[in-house]
C-alpha cells in the first residue's frame, strides 16, 4: 500500500493547528483581596496609600468604576466562580457548612480545566472544606491555602497543600505569592490562577516594614468611629498586596508570559473599617454602595486597549461569562451575569436596562446606571448624591416605581425559590480524595463546651470539663470504607491519661492521651489591635486509629470517656485519611 502523503500532511496540519490554538490561548490570573474597599488604592485618590502595581493594572487596561460584589466573603466568591446569584448555588452563610456551593454548578475553574488549562488556587477558598466541596474537587488541580473564612496567624502559618497540612514560610501574603509564582513559572500550557489573598481581613497582622512608617491624614465620612491603628494596618496590608502583585507581574515578564496573560483585580466586599472610602455609605456587610462597590481592573496587553474607564454598572457575576467570551470558547451555561467584553473597546456604551441586586441578611437593594433603591425603599441619585444623603422618591417617582417593581419581581420570582437555611451534613469518604478535614468550626457540641471565639471560622473548642459533654458532626458517608483518623489537640500536663473515644453508628475507637501539649496562645504579640477572632496555638497531632464508615448519614461523636485532672483536650481538627 502506498503511503498517502496528502492525508498525512492534512492530519498534521489539523493536529498542529489544534495544538497551536491551545498554546495560544491566554493565561488567566485573578487577584482577589479580602475586605479591601474601593478607596484603598492611590489610583482612587487615597493619599494615605501607595499602590503603584495595582494602579498600573488599571492604567495598562480597563478600569470599571461601578463594579459590584456581594456584601460579604463567601457569597462573592460563589458568584465569581459560578457567574450566578450566590443563593442559586446553595450558599447561605460564611461558616459551618453554609458557605458550600452545590455540586451541580459548573465553576470557572472546572470550565477552564476542561479546556486544557492548568488550574491553581492560592490563598483563601471559603466555599467548602470537605470533598467533594474542596477546591481540588471543584476544578483546581493545585491548591495551597486554607478553606475557612479567615485565618488566625499570618506569620509562618499552618496551611493546606492539596489536602495535607503544611507550614508556610514567612508572611502569609508573601508565602501565597511564592507558591503562585512557582505554579506560573512551571506552567508550560495555558493556566488559570486564582490568587486569593486573605488580607486586609483581620486579624490585623502585617510586617513592620509596611506598618511602621504608615500615616493616616485623609479621613473619611465615619472618621469619628475610625480606629487609626486599624486603618494603618489595613493600608499597610494593601501595600504588601501591591508589592506581591508586582512580584507576580515581574515573574510573568521574566517568563515571557506577560503579553498573553489576562489579569483581573478585585476585592470581595467593602472595607472592614471606618476608613476613607469616597464618602460612600456604610461598609462591609451592607447592601449600600460602601458595602458592595469595589475596585475592578482588567488588562491583557496583547488584546485590550490601555487607559480606558467604564462607568456602566457591572457585577462579579460578569467575570465568568466575560472570560469565556474573551477566550472564544463555546458554552451552554445559563448565567445571571453578562459578558462585559463589549465595553473593553467601547467604554462609553451604556445599557440603562441593566440592574444589579445586592442581597444579604434579609436586606435587598437594586441599582441601575443612575439610581439605587436601598433596602428601606429609599431612592438615591448616585450621579449627584453618591453618599446617599437625600432620598428622591418623589422627585424621580417613575424611576422609584421601576426599581420598586424590579425588587418585588426579584423577591417573588428569584429569591423565593431558594431556601438554603437547612443545614446539610458534612461529607466524608469521597472516593476521589484521600483526605477529609473535620475542623472545630464545622462541629456542634453539648454542655459547657464552648468555642474560643463567637467567630467560628478559625476557632477551636475548649472548656471540656465533663465526661457528659461531647463534640459531634452530622456527616454523610458517600461510600462504605475505612479511614485512618488523626486528631489535633492540646492537653495540660495534669490531664495525661485522659481517654478519647470517637463513635460512628456502632463503631468506635478509643485512645488514651499520654503526651501533654499545652502551648501558649499565638497572635497576641503580632496583632496591631485586639482581634475579635479566635487566637490560635500549636496543636499536636495524634493518630486515634482506624474507623469504618457505613454509607449514609449519621452522627460522628468525639467523647471524653475518661477525664483526668478535671480537664480534657482543647480540640482543633480531625483528619480522615481514606484507606482504599
Amino acid at each position: 500500500m502506498k503511503f498517502n502523503w496528502f492525508i498525512f500532511f492534512f492530519i498534521y496540519i489539523i493536529f498542529f493547528s489544534c495544538e497551536n490554538k491551545i498554546y495560544q490561548n491566554p493565561n488567566i490570573i485573578i487577584f482577589l483581596t479580602d475586605d479591601q474597599g474601593w478607596g484603598d488604592l492611590s489610583l482612587h485618590g487615597n493619599s494615605n496609600i501607595r499602590t503603584p502595581n495595582l494602579d498600573q493594572i488599571a492604567n495598562n487596561g480597563v478600569r470599571f468604576n461601578r463594579f459590584y460584589v456581594s456584601p460579604v466573603c463567601s457569597p462573592t466568591r460563589a458568584e465569581l466562580l459560578t457567574g450566578k446569584f450566590f443563593f442559586r448555588s446553595g450558599v447561605n452563610g460564611v461558616t459551618k457548612g453554609y458557605e458550600r456551593m452545590n455540586l451541580d454548578h459548573q465553576l470557572v475553574s472546572g470550565f477552564f480545566k476542561n479546556k486544557h488549562y492548568r488550574t491553581g488556587l492560592f490563598g483563601k477558598w471559603h466555599n467548602g472544606s470537605q470533598p467533594p466541596y474542596h477546591p481540588n474537587n471543584r476544578g483546581f488541580e493545585e491548591f495551597y491555602g486554607f478553606t475557612s473564612g479567615h485565618w488566625g496567624n499570618y506569620f509562618d502559618p499552618i496551611m493546606e497543600k492539596n489536602g495535607q497540612l503544611t507550614r508556610g514560610k514567612g508572611y502569609i501574603t508573601d508565602d501565597i505569592t511564592n507558591k503562585s509564582i512557582r505554579f506560573i513559572e512551571n506552567s508550560n500550557s495555558p493556566f488559570f490562577a486564582l490568587i486569593s489573598y486573605n488580607t486586609p481581613h483581620s486579624p490585623m497582622q502585617v510586617p513592620n516594614s509596611f506598618f511602621e512608617k504608615k500615616e493616616v491624614n485623609l479621613r473619611g465620612r465615619y472618621s469619628k468611629n475610625e480606629n487609626i491603628t486599624k486603618t494603618k494596618a489595613a493600608l499597610a496590608m494593601v501595600e504588601n498586596i501591591d508589592y506581591n502583585v508586582g512580584r507576580v507581574i515581574n515573574s510573568l515578564k521574566n517568563s515571557k508570559k506577560y503579553e498573553n496573560t489576562i489579569i483581573m483585580f478585585l476585592s470581595d466586599n467593602g472595607p472592614n473599617g471606618n476608613r476613607w472610602n469616597l464618602e460612600m455609605k456604610e461598609r462591609k456587610g451592607s447592601t449600600n454602595e460602601g458595602g458592595v462597590r469595589v475596585p475592578f481592573f482588567i488588562q491583557w496587553p496583547k488584546k485590550i486597549p490601555k487607559g480606558l474607564v467604564v462607568e456602566q454598572i457591572t457585577s462579579v457575576m460578569d467575570i465568568f461569562p466575560s472570560l469565556i467570551d474573551l477566550t472564544g470558547f463555546d458554552h451552554e451555561i445559563n448565567f445571571d451575569g453578562n459578558s462585559f467584553k463589549k465595553y473593553l473597546n467601547n467604554p462609553k456604551f451604556k445599557n440603562d436596562n441593566r440592574k444589579i441586586f445586592s442581597f444579604w441578611n434579609r436586606r435587598l437593594s437594586v441599582r441601575n446606571n443612575n439610581f439605587i433603591l436601598d433596602h428601606k425603599d429609599s431612592l438615591y441619585d448616585l450621579n449627584n448624591d453618591l453618599s446617599q444623603t437625600k432620598a428622591v422618591n418623589y422627585k424621580y417617582y417613575q424611576n422609584y416605581k421601576e426599581l420598586k417593581k424590579s425588587k418585588e419581581e426579584f423577591l417573588s420570582s428569584v429569591l423565593s425559590k431558594y431556601d438554603n437555611s437547612k443545614k446539610r451534613a458534612f461529607t466524608v469518604n469521597y472516593d476521589k480524595s484521600k483526605y477529609t478535614h473535620l475542623p472545630a468550626r464545622d462541629a456542634d457540641f453539648t454542655g459547657r463546651l464552648r468555642r474560643s471565639s463567637i467567630h467560628a471560622n478559625d476557632s477551636f473548642i475548649e472548656n471540656w470539663k465533663s465526661e457528659e459533654d461531647y463534640i459531634y458532626w452530622n456527616i454523610n458517608s458517600l461510600r462504605s470504607g475505612k479511614s485512618r483518623v488523626s486528631l489535633y489537640y492540646t492537653l495540660p500536663k495534669n490531664s495525661i491519661g485522659t481517654e478519647l473515644t470517637l463513635e460512628y453508628m456502632d463503631k468506635k475507637i478509643t485512645k488514651e492521651i499520654m503526651i501533654s501539649h499545652d502551648p501558649d496562645l499565638e497572635g497576641i504579640q503580632k496583632d496591631r489591635i485586639k482581634r475579635i477572632e479566635s487566637y490560635t496555638k500549636g496543636f499536636k497531632k495524634i493518630i486515634l486509629g482506624d474507623l469504618y464508615f457505613e454509607k449514609g448519614e449519621s452522627v460522628l461523636k468525639l467523647k471524653t470517656t475518661k477525664l483526668i485532672g478535671g480537664e480534657s483536650i482543647d480540640f482543633k481538627l480531625i483528619v480522615l485519611e481514606n484507606i482504599f
